[in-house]
């Protein structure tokens, strides 16, 4: 169903967001063929081949403001409030939502310990009906060192994703407190004790919320293990059962940036999630979208299903004894399925790379990792799916907040598809687009698609998403601006932002150059580490 129209909501300059001009990004018509992805494709995903340059990118969140050519009111941004624009833009809005949808408030500070009693201790997914509305969750902690690139891509994302959207999305910084100085959960001096120690934009406080460990502690002490190196959407899961009035929540990491329209970008891969259809999700998922063989996604899953023979390795919730299903029986067997069950569906769990079996891989740290089950030696059937920036639906992470009080534990990369199968809930992989530093000839392309899935022997494929490890024989070489780690997405992104080319004078691929300036593809980059 249709929100309807989108209200226009108010931006930084004081103006509403359609009538300012300096407010606009701008993207340029080139003469030059656009870059065919190495996977995933622009056209089925839904987004547009936009080519910005750094200005038309970021000059309306301040990139350039210092320069005497910069032709946009200056903001002073010491005196935007993002928590009020998007309440705002929220109020103009509401009459879109369902009651369910509420302006989000960082005080009062909801997080407590467990033992305060100010919440339930679990949450029943059928508790809560559609708002309508997603989280976006920018993951930060304390003594963060902001830097003007930080800010731009903040600041854009916001604007992009929830004021040009009228409200559907709301940006939350979620700041971990590494420090054992502070118990921010005894008062609410220690909590702004906390808050000052934490060293967070002025501008970005009224969207922040704190968290530490302890406090993770308390509400999952049977899973024994906090970290974020191990346990990354523990912060996420609580944020949901404290927050509960989103339907979904993506986590999003510091070092992520997009190169086009974020809000765009997030509605396409929203809308191709919603239409994919269950059967065969987690095969595809194994697959990367390889433009140069398949015109259309039609084609690619076609392909999947030739090797599949039909069927579905999953179909309805794999069956663990631990944990009870809370999705949908399935309306027919996979063999009779059209590929229709699940399309019209919200996705409970978007991945943005490449999955794997856990139980097969060789190269992944984290495969043995998994307490809590009576499944064997191998534990039970399992996906990975790095990096951890994925969208969870509050039926999911609600769910995973009770096992996990349970003490059944997996490792990040694999909670929120894996948790997903073992419930019964869609996933969806959508084919996000992402090249690599260069045109890649036949023996790296081969390398890194494995024969695709005429070269599948169990209807999965044959990648594992932690190419790059140094056991790996004959895995890719060449370097991709999306992935779980490397350092190309960060160059690439500081080259066009800084205008600099190789030694040989041309413009780092896949970035363009005309009349002086350099251009780039609309994309998700990470990671892009620090300047």
């Amino acid at each position: 169903m249709s929100l309807g129209p989108r209200v226009p909501c108010y931006g930084p300059r004081g103006q509403l967001l359609s009538n300012s001009s300096d407010d606009v990004l701008t993207s340029a018509h080139l003469s030059q063929k656009y870059p065919v992805p190495f996977a995933g494709s622009h056209e089925e995903l839904g987004l547009e081949k936009s080519w910005m340059s750094p200005d038309g990118r970021y000059g309306p969140y301040g990139f350039g403001e210092e320069d005497k050519s910069y032709s946009r009111t200056v903001v002073d941004w010491d005196t935007v409030d993002w928590g009020l624009l998007q309440n705002d833009c929220f109020a103009l809005n509401a009459h879109r939502f369902t009651s369910e949808a509420a302006k989000f408030l960082n005080n009062p500070v909801r997080f407590a310990w467990k033992s305060a009693g100010k919440v339930p201790e679990d949450h029943q997914w059928t508790d809560f009906s559609g708002s309508r509305r997603t989280a976006i969750i920018l993951r930060a902690y304390d003594g963060y060192d902001y830097k003007k690139r930080d800010m731009q891509h903040i600041r854009s994302l916001i604007v992009e994703a929830s004021l040009r959207t009228g409200g559907e999305y709301v940006v939350v910084l979620l700041v971990h407190i590494r420090s054992e100085e502070f118990n921010p959960w005894n008062s609410p001096e220690e909590y702004a004790r906390a808050f000052e120690h934490a060293k967070i934009p002025k501008e970005l406080q009224s969207i922040a919320v704190l968290w530490n460990e302890p406090l993770l502690e308390s509400w999952y002490p049977e899973t024994l293990e906090h970290r974020t190196f191990w346990q990354a959407f523990q912060p996420l899961q609580l944020f949901s059962h404290y927050y509960p009035e989103f339907d979904h929540y993506w986590q999003f990491e510091m070092d992520m940036r997009f190169t086009g329209d974020a809000g765009a970008y997030l509605d396409a891969v929203d809308l191709w999630s919603r239409k994919e259809p269950r059967k065969q999700a987690m095969e595809r998922s194994t697959f990367f979208y390889d433009p140069t063989v398949f015109n259309t996604t039609d084609e690619f899953r076609a392909a999947v299903d030739e090797v599949n023979r039909g069927r579905s390795h999953v179909w309805g919730p794999v069956r663990v004894r631990e944990v009870s299903p809370i999705g949908p029986r399935p309306p027919t067997t996979d063999e009779e399925d059209n590929f229709e069950w699940g399309v019209g569906e919200d996705a409970d769990v978007i991945v943005t790379s490449l999955c794997a079996d856990a139980r097969k891989s060789t190269t992944w740290i984290f495969r043995g990792w998994v307490y809590g089950f009576r499944a064997g030696k191998q534990g039970p059937p399992r996906y990975f799916c790095p990096p951890a920036i994925q969208r969870g639906s509050r039926a999911l992470l609600h769910a995973i907040h009770t096992l996990q009080r349970r003490g059944l534990r997996i490792a990040s990369e694999a909670t929120l598809p894996s948790f997903a199968l073992w419930l019964g809930l869609k996933i969806s992989a959508p084919p996000l687009p992402w090249y690599l530093n260069d045109v890649p000839d036949d023996e790296e392309r081969a390398r890194w698609m494995l024969g695709g899935p005429k070269a599948s022997d169990d209807g999965f494929g044959k990648g594992d998403p932690q190419w790059g490890q140094p056991d790996m024989i004959n895995s890719p070489q060449m370097s991709s601006t999306f992935w779980w780690a490397g350092g190309w997405p960060g160059e690439l992104f500081e080259g066009w932002l800084q205008g600099k080319k190789t030694q040989d004078g041309k413009p780092m691929y896949p970035l363009k150059e005309s009349e002086g300036q350099l251009y780039m593809p609309n994309l998700m980059l990470h990671p892009v580490k620090r300047e």
